[in-house]
């Protein structure tokens, strides 16, 4: 047999130290080891200095005692991600109990908090993390942070008792957020309280902030101390959806453009209960926008406040490009909300216009299914300077209450336009909050309508983690 030529067999070595390796990480690991399954790394950062493009960092079962925040230090590429994982059928947590817990950098400038994690994602492309949980941050959980920092995905992480968010995004392009549980953010009492001031924890469960080409989808946000999933500032060109968001104190979803043009962003298939409002849009910052939103086959109920509303919230900027449609509402208002009037619908802000609201169930509101804050003289006439449209819903019928004022000091008149039926849907399930209608009153006669929706009325039945019941 002839030997082989000399570069073949060159090319043969080099391609056999190309093949992807993993690097395993025990809690009863050692740094002087060398990684494998039999004899691990016992630190993940000693793992992350090894891993190359192609490879993965696999972490055995555990409660990772972490002494400062973790940042992968290499990228990947494509085709040849960089993944970061928890052992298949195990989890490994990183606490980060003692992460943050003095002053950092200069004395007298201390380290930001707000845009710091304990499992920091920064400055890198084409990494994925899986199925690794963080806890007891001072700070928050995971954050993906930078311009320069593309093609990231966390799938099956979660985020439990953070002083920031659960997960954060800012400014960084191309991130997917997949079947990840976020609980307890937001909790003051991991405040580090050399650093922080008394006061509000910052940000919200999940938040994107100026994230470009996003997919946030399939995430259990629950139990947390602030909104649930907020997208802010000026975001744009994303995808929220089939998330499940119940039990916070804010809104459960939230769209806010703090400075500059938050537009394109799509939710949709999204539930939420038992929070203060379902779903808000507001621009909050000077001279910003929020454009093109479009909110669509989501299911919100049990709200103590409205189910949609129109914010006024700091400056009250211009919103436009709405479209609202098939969506359920059921249940959303309260007695005494601080707010003043509730119900499905509150358009309290009147700075907006292009607003397109369609074939949505809005059933049981409780001061209203749909409420404006302009005087019922003038409501007409104002919409149809902004072109407000709301056809073919579903209300449930006029309730007919007194307006009433609250913190903002702004009255909220019922107003039902024209075009719309009265009525109530037989659910598939409505004790179990299965609120898949069965059967629907008669459609609104006469109405020439320009969008064609994908059926009538109501949202599409919840998959995966959504829950189709309320526990």
């Amino acid at each position: 047999m002839k030997p082989l030529p000399v570069f073949l067999m060159l090319v043969f070595l080099f391609s056999a130290g190309m093949q992807a390796k993993e690097y395993f990480v025990s809690v009863n690991g050692s740094d002087d080891a060398p990684g494998t399954l039999e004899r691990p790394f016992r630190s993940l950062s000693r793992a992350s200095d090894r891993a190359v493009a192609g490879d993965t960092v696999t972490l055995r079962d555990g409660n990772y005692l972490l002494d400062e925040p973790f940042s992968p230090r290499r990228s990947g590429r494509e085709g040849k991600w960089i993944v970061y994982r928890s052992m298949p059928g195990e989890k490994a947590v990183l606490d980060g109990s003692a992460v943050f817990s003095v002053r950092e950098g200069a004395e007298d400038k201390p380290f930001s908090l707000t845009t710091r994690g304990i499992f920091q994602v920064e400055g890198v492309s084409f990494i994925r993390v899986e199925n690794i949980g963080v806890t007891h941050s001072r700070a928050a959980g995971f954050i993906v942070r930078g311009p320069e920092t593309r093609r990231i995905e966390l799938s099956g992480c979660s985020a439990d008792r953070t002083y920031n968010s659960g997960i954060g995004v800012w400014y960084a392009d191309s991130v997917g957020v997949r079947h990840c549980e976020v609980t307890r953010a937001n909790d003051a009492d991991c405040r580090n309280e050399e650093v922080v001031k008394p006061g509000e924890a910052p940000h919200e469960a999940i938040s994107i902030c100026g994230a470009r080409f996003f997919e946030i989808a399939f995430n259990h946000v629950h139990h947390c101390y602030k909104e649930g999933i907020d997208c802010k500032e000026v975001s744009c060109h994303g995808r929220i959806y089939r998330n499940y968001v119940h039990d916070v104190p804010r809104q459960a979803y939230y769209v806010d453009a703090w400075f500059g043009l938050l537009e394109d962003v799509e939710w949709y298939e999204n539930r939420a209960h038992d929070c203060a409002w379902g779903f808000a849009v507001s621009v909050e910052g000077k001279n910003s926008e929020v454009r093109n939103i479009r909110f669509h086959h989501n299911i919100l109920y049990n709200m103590k406040g409205a189910g949609i509303l129109f914010g006024i919230w700091g400056e009250n900027g211009l919103r436009s490009d709405i479209h609202i449609y098939n969506n359920t509402l059921y249940k959303c208002g309260s007695p005494r909300w601080f707010s003043g009037g509730v119900g499905s619908i509150d358009i309290l802000s009147k700075n907006f216009r292009d607003v397109y609201i369609y074939h949505n169930i809005c059933d049981k509101g409780w001061d209203y299914e749909m409420g404006f804050s302009f005087s019922p003289g003038e409501v007409e006439q104002a919409l149809r300077e902004r072109n407000f449209h709301a056809k073919e819903n579903l209300f449930e019928c006029a309730k007919n209450r007194p307006s009433r004022t609250g913190q903002f000091q702004y009255h909220v008149y019922e107003y039902l336009p024209p075009d719309n039926a009265l009525g109530a849907p037989l659910y598939a399930d409505e004790p179990g909050y299965d609120l898949t209608p069965e059967s629907l009153p008669p459609a609104p006669v006469s109405v020439s309508w320009t969008y064609p929706p994908s059926s009538w009325y109501g949202a599409l039945p919840p998959e995966d983690n959504q829950g189709a019941a309320r526990k």
